[in-house]
């Protein structure tokens, strides 16, 4: 499809190049005022990223990130810790496992550096009531969409039935990858892990096993690895309700979309009819994948009510 100069859509893609190029440009001062490489600085933007949405960062994540193999990634991860911007641990799980974590020093530098513009930025937004910024968030995630390195692709899942041993590897992935508060009913402290937050998710799930109070619950597989779950409560015999999670890592590929075609699959041999979820306007995520498999979308203010019918 052509693109016309005069296109309202074009003259966007080139304000956002020049906000994009005005920003790598002080990422560039930045990086150079404290002897980074440029590489350097991207990393460290990956891991105060991970620190704030709360991720366990490893060093083969951070290969995955910058696109580096492993012995580039631990030099580059050498010279941050030689620098006192990174600190490796063990990881208290598995001690074979080794965590990146970001310094104090380097929270203090960056917000040195750019905190003045984020300041002024947040300050802007308050020009632009919570609906005219709900519109801009929407536009932003699906710009990012459009250029991201690990764009979606048609990943093959397995819906795996919850067991001890299951509960015990999806357990592990939650720990990792999301808060308590994302992964079952509210709990104490909910937005982090404690010894009692995580036998509560222990027995959430038992309580569930083999189907038991009418809702199957099944960890989702991908490529081998755990990344989430997925459950189908049945509310007659006709209707279904489905909700999922999934960790950090596994967000943006299309595993979620692949795990509720999978679920429609099981509903339809279990004799469901009809598969409802509740939502937000502000989970683009779970909107995306429910379009995707041809739900309708009702909206009540910012929830959002889809219905799945299965033929």
């Amino acid at each position: 499809m052509d693109v016309d100069d005069g296109d309202a859509g074009l003259e966007l893609v080139h304000l956002l190049r020049r906000i994009t190029g005005r920003m790598d440009l002080m990422g560039s001062e930045f990086a150079a005022a404290n002897g980074l490489h440029p590489t350097d600085l991207r990393a460290l933007i990956h891991l105060l990223d991970a620190r704030r949405e709360g991720y366990a960062a490893t060093p083969g994540w951070l290969s995955g990130k910058l696109a580096l193999n492993s012995a580039s990634v631990t030099a580059l991860v050498d010279r941050l810790v030689r620098a006192g911007y990174v600190r490796r641990t063990r990881d208290n799980r598995d001690r074979r496992r080794v965590l990146l974590g970001v310094q104090e020093e380097a929270v203090r530098l960056g917000w040195a550096f750019f905190g003045g513009v984020i300041t002024d930025m947040v300050a802007a937004m308050r020009e632009f009531d919570g609906a005219e910024l709900a519109v801009a968030r929407r536009f932003l995630e699906r710009m990012y969409d459009v250029v991201r390195a690990d764009k979606p692709t048609d990943p093959t899942v397995r819906l795996l039935p919850l067991d001890e041993a299951t509960t015990e590897r999806l357990l592990t992935v939650a720990v990792h990858e999301a808060r308590p508060i994302d992964v079952m009913p509210p709990v104490p402290d909910g937005e982090v892990w404690t010894p009692a937050a995580e036998n509560a998710f222990r027995e959430f799930h038992r309580a569930h096993f083999e189907g038991a109070r009418g809702t199957l619950m099944y960890a989702v597989e991908a490529g081998g690895s755990l990344t989430g779950m997925i459950r189908m409560a049945r509310l007659s015999p006709d209707e279904a309700e489905t909700g999922m999670w999934l960790g950090r890592s596994a967000r943006g590929k299309g595993i979620g979309t692949a795990a509720l075609k999978a679920l429609v699959t099981e509903a339809a041999a279990a004799g469901v009819r009809l598969i409802v979820a509740d939502t937000t306007t502000g989970n683009a995520a779970a909107l995306g994948a429910l379009r995707t498999c041809g739900a309708t979308l009702t909206n009540h203010g910012d929830d959002v009510r889809a219905e799945l019918p299965i033929s």
